[in-house]
Order: C-alpha cells, then sequence, then structure tokens
C-alpha cells in the first residue's frame, strides 16, 4: 500500500494543480479525445511550456483512424504566465513524413 503522504504523490498532486515544480508542470488538456487530462511537460528556459502536441487516441469507440493526429495547443490563461492549458485544434490526417 502507498504511502498517502509520500514525496512522490505530494509532487504528482502539485503538478496536478498546475504548479510548477523543478521546472515541471502539469498543463489541463480541453476538447478532444483527451478532454479533462492532465499532460505533464518540461517548460523552456523562460518558463514557457511547449507549445503544442499531437496525440493518437489509440482504440476509442466508434470509428478510428491511425493515421489522424489530434493536435493541441499551449493557451496561457490572460492573468498570469504559469496558468496554462492545451487546447484541441483539430485534427491532422496528414500521413507521416
Amino acid at each position: 500500500m502507498r504511502d498517502p503522504n509520500s514525496e512522490h504523490l505530494a509532487l504528482v498532486r502539485r503538478w496536478l494543480a498546475g504548479k510548477a515544480v523543478n521546472n515541471t508542470v502539469g498543463i489541463k488538456i480541453v476538447g478532444g479525445p483527451f478532454n479533462g487530462r492532465t499532460k505533464i511537460v518540461e517548460l523552456d528556459q523562460s518558463g514557457l511550456p511547449p507549445a503544442g502536441f499531437p496525440g493518437r487516441p489509440g482504440r476509442t469507440p466508434g470509428s478510428w483512424n491511425p493515421a489522424a493526429k489530434h493536435i493541441y495547443l499551449a493557451v496561457g490563461a490572460p492573468d498570469t504566465t504559469l496558468v496554462w492549458h492545451y487546447e484541441y485544434a483539430g485534427i491532422d490526417t496528414a500521413a507521416d513524413g
């Protein structure tokens, strides 16, 4: 059984709350097949997250297109530079090059 007060779980809770720890932060995902999840990312030297990411949801209910990449873009909150979320931008069905 894991200790609910362990340092590791405390770190994960801080990431999930959107707090930067050791230049790493958890960013909420809004929209698309990953809606509601959190992506843990490393911030760059200026404290910014990666601009976006392509995701493949794997086998989800309904039709599945293995070539489709769901595109997410980082969006900053207007009131602070430490609050970010990844917003769904659509599907890129172009084949990998």
